[in-house]
C-alpha cells in the first residue's frame, strides 16, 4: 500500500522537528548547524565546479583582472603564491576543498576535531574565494554561512570550556536575529515596500522572477501589499523567537523556514534554506537557557557535561528568585527611577549636541516670528539689487559657499536656513508654500535688505523662489534657476518620478544613520567637502544631525502637497529678467528634465538659459570651478533690473 504524499505543511513540521528536535546539549546544536549549512555549500561548491570557464583567465571571475582588486596583506604574500592558489585552474582545487570539506561535515562519524578542521576550511576557502571574486555573488546566505562556521571551528577550541562554548552559541543566534530585524528595518523605510509596489518589480526579472507570481500579484496591488506587509512584519519579529513561549517561538520558525522555502521555490534562493534554518538549533537552544547563568569554566571535556546538571538545577533556582524580585516594589521604583536618568540623560546629551551646533554656525542667528533664524548676508549696503538665495533640499546655506566669495563688494545679499535645516530652529507650523514665503519676507524686513530682489533657487529652492515671486510681484526684480525643480517635474518626467521613492528612502536613511553616528564619513554629508575649506567641518557637523533629513522628508511632503502646486500659478512676466542654469549630467541623464528647464525660461520674454556640461545637480552650485556661471546668472539678471530702472 502506497504512503501518502506528505502535505507541505506536514514537511515544515518535519523539518523543523529534524532541526530542532532531540538533544539540546551544545554539541549536538553545532553539530546540526554543521552539518544543514554544509548541505548547501557543498551544493554551491559542486555547481560551481561544472561551470569551470567562469574562473579561466577570460571568464568571469578572470584572475589577471581580480588580482587587482586583492587586498594589500595578500600581496605581501607575494604574488607568485598567489597566482599558484588562485590562478586558473589552480583556483579549482580551492573550491574542490570546500567541497569535500562540505560533504565531511555532512557525514556521520567525523570527531570534533575533525569537524574543527572542515570548519576552518569552509572559513578560509570561502574567505580566499569570496576575496578573489571581488564581492561579486555574494549575499546573506554566505555570511551567516561563514559566521555559523567561524563559530563551530572556534567552539572546537575550548572544548573545556562550557562558558565560551555558550557564549559562541549566543553569539550566533543574537547575528540571526539581527540579519532577520535588520532586513525587515531595511524594508520598513522603503516607500515602495510600504506600498507593495517592490514585489512585483522583483518577480519580474529575470533573476529573481517568477512569471505566475509576478501577474498575481501584479493584477492584485492588495496581494502585492500583503505579501510585503508579511515579510517586513515577520522579519522584524523573528527575534521574539527568543522570549516567546515555545509553541510560539516553534511557529515562528515554522513561518522562518515556510519564508525560505518559497523564496526558494519562487526566487531560487536555495542557499538561504540551508545557511538560516540551520541556525535554528542554535536560536532554540539559547531560548531555552535565556536568563541562565552560563556554565563556570571545567577542565572536563564535553563529555562530563552531565555533571552539571545539579550546577542548571541551583540557576534554575536562582532565575525564579530573581523574578520575584523584579516583581517587588523596590525593583519597580528602582526600574522607573532607571527610566528617569536614561530620558535625563538623553535631554541632556540633546541639549549639549545643539549648543554645539549653535556655536559652530558659520553666520549670525536672528529672531524671526518667535524662531531663530541662521543667515550669510551681507547686511544693507551698496545700490544694487539684493541677491537672495534659496537652497536646494537638504542643504545649508553654506552650500553657496563659492557663490557668495565671488559676489560683488557691493552686492547685498541674503543666505539662510529654512525651518529645520541647517543652523536654523524647527518651525511648529507645518511649513507650507505660504508659510515659507512670509517668513522669508519677514527675514528680509527684519534685516533692512530692500528690494527688489533677485531670487536665486538651486533645486527644489526653484519651487520657492516661484512662491514668493507670486506673493511679492513689486518686490521681485529677477529670477535665477539653478537645475531647480519644475512644478510638473515629478508628473512628467519618468526618471524624477520613479527616483521620488528612492529619494525619499535615502532621506530615511541618512535620519536614521545620523542617529546613530554614521553619516559623517556617508557621501550624502561628504558631498559638502568640495565648499571653502572654512566652511567643511561645520557644514558636516550640520548635516550629521538627525533633524535635517527629518526635516528633508518633510519637505519632499510639502513639495507634493504644496509647494508644486501653488508655484505653478506664477503668472508669466514678459519684463522680469529670467535665467536658467542646468546641470549638464542631469540633462543628459533625462531629456524630460531639459525639456522642463527650457520651459522655465519662457516665464518671461527677457531670459537665458545655459547648460553647464559635466556639472552635477549638487555641484552646479557647490564646485568652485562652475562658480562663475553661476555668477554670471546672477549679474546678468542684475544687469537687465538696472537697465530697465533706468529706462
Amino acid at each position: 500500500m502506497e504512503r501518502p504524499a506528505a502535505s507541505p505543511a506536514t514537511f515544515v513540521r518535519g523539518l523543523v522537528d529534524q532541526v530542532c528536535g532531540g538533544q539540546d546539549d551544545i554539541d549536538t546544536v553545532l553539530r546540526k548547524v554543521e552539518m544543514f549549512t554544509s548541505v548547501g555549500a557543498a551544493i554551491g561548491s559542486l555547481e560551481q565546479l561544472t561551470v569551470p570557464h567562469n574562473y579561466s583567465d577570460k571568464g568571469l571571475f578572470g584572475w589577471p583582472v581580480m588580482r587587482l582588486r586583492s587586498p594589500m596583506w595578500w600581496r605581501r604574500l607575494g604574488q607568485e603564491r598567489l597566482d599558484k592558489i588562485f590562478g586558473y585552474p589552480n583556483v579549482l582545487g580551492v573550491v574542490g576543498a570546500r567541497a569535500l570539506a562540505g560533504v565531511g561535515l555532512v557525514l556521520p562519524g567525523a570527531s570534533r576535531a575533525q569537524r574543527g578542521a572542515y570548519a576552518s576550511t569552509m572559513c578560509v576557502t570561502a574567505h580566499g574565494l569570496h576575496t578573489r571574486m571581488g564581492g561579486y555573488g555574494l549575499d546573506g546566505s554566505d555570511h551567516l554561512a561563514f559566521v555559523s562556521y567561524a563559530v563551530s571551528a572556534l567552539e572546537k577550541m575550548f572544548g573545556g570550556d562550557e562558558r565560551a562554548r555558550e557564549t559562541l552559541v549566543r553569539f550566533l543566534a543574537a547575528q540571526v536575529c539581527v540579519a532577520y530585524f535588520t532586513s525587515g528595518a531595511a524594508k520598513l523605510i522603503s516607500p515602495v515596500w510600504r506600498d507593495g509596489t517592490a514585489i512585483p518589480d522583483i518577480f519580474r526579472t529575470n533573476m529573481f522572477g517568477d512569471l505566475k507570481f509576478y501577474e498575481a500579484v501584479r493584477d492584485r496591488p492588495w496581494l502585492a501589499k500583503t505579501v510585503a506587509w508579511t515579510t517586513i512584519l515577520g522579519e522584524m519579529a523573528f527575534p521574539l523567537v527568543l522570549v516567546a513561549p515555545r509553541p510560539i517561538a516553534r511557529g515562528i520558525l515554522a513561518s522562518g523556514a515556510v519564508f525560505h522555502l518559497s523564496n526558494a521555490h519562487f526566487m531560487g534562493l536555495n542557499r538561504f534554506v540551508w545557511s538560516y534554518c540551520s541556525t535554528y538549533p542554535a536560536l532554540q537552544h539559547v531560548a531555552r537557557n535565556l536568563g541562565k547563568t552560563p556554565p563556570a569554566r571545567t577542565s572536563a571535556a564535553p563529555a562530563s557535561a552531565a555533571k552539571a546538571l545539579p550546577t542548571a538545577a541551583e540557576a534554575a533556582g536562582d532565575v525564579a528568585g530573581l523574578l520575584r524580585k523584579a516583581a517587588s516594589k523596590r525593583s519597580v521604583v528602582a526600574a522607573g527611577a532607571g527610566i528617569v536618568v536614561a530620558a535625563g540623560a538623553a535631554y541632556y546629551a540633546t541639549a549639549k549636541r545643539r549648543q554645539r551646533l549653535r556655536r559652530s554656525a558659520p553666520g549670525e542667528l536672528i529672531r524671526v516670528r518667535g524662531r531663530d533664524t541662521h543667515v550669510l548676508t551681507s547686511g544693507p549696503k551698496g545700490n544694487g539689487p539684493t541677491v537672495v538665495f534659496e537652497n536646494g533640499l537638504a542643504s545649508p546655506s553654506t552650500e553657496w559657499g563659492w557663490v557668495l566669495n565671488s559676489l560683488g563688494p557691493d552686492t547685498p545679499y541674503l543666505a539662510y536656513d529654512r525651518s529645520g535645516t541647517g543652523w536654523s530652529a524647527t518651525a511648529r507650523e507645518p511649513q507650507d508654500a505660504q508659510a515659507v514665503s512670509e517668513h522669508l519676507l519677514a527675514l528680509l524686513t527684519e534685516l533692512g535688505l530692500k528690494p527688489p530682489y533677485v531670487l536665486v533657487g538651486h533645486s527644489i529652492g526653484g519651487l520657492l523662489i516661484r512662491s514668493f515671486a507670486r506673493r511679492n510681484p513689486e518686490l521681485t526684480g529677477g529670477l535665477v534657476f539653478l537645475d531647480a525643480t519644475h512644478p510638473e517635474q515629478f508628473r512628467r518626467s519618468l526618471h524624477q518620478r520613479e527616483s521620488l521613492p528612492w529619494i525619499k528612502q535615502r532621506m530615511i536613511a541618512a535620519r536614521l544613520q545620523a542617529s546613530v553616528g554614521l553619516l559623517p564619513g556617508a557621501r550624502s554629508a561628504d558631498k559638502m567637502g568640495i565648499l571653502p575649506g572654512e566652511l567643511v567641518p561645520a557644514t558636516r557637523a550640520c548635516m550629521a544631525q538627525p533633524r535635517i533629513w527629518g526635516t528633508a522628508s518633510r519637505e519632499l511632503n510639502q513639495m507634493q502637497r504644496s509647494w508644486s502646486a501653488d508655484a505653478a500659478l506664477l503668472p508669466r512676466s514678459p519684463s522680469t529678467p529670467v535665467a536658467v542654469l542646468t546641470a549638464g549630467e542631469t540633462a543628459h541623464n533625462d531629456p524630460v528634465h531639459l525639456e522642463l528647464q527650457q520651459e522655465l525660461a519662457q516665464l518671461s520674454d527677457v531670459s537665458r538659459h545655459d547648460v553647464v556640461d559635466q556639472a552635477g545637480h549638487d555641484t552646479v552650485v557647490l564646485s568652485k570651478p562652475h562658480t562663475g556661471r553661476v555668477v554670471a546668472s546672477i549679474e546678468w539678471a542684475s544687469a537687465h533690473l538696472s537697465a530697465a530702472a533706468h529706462a
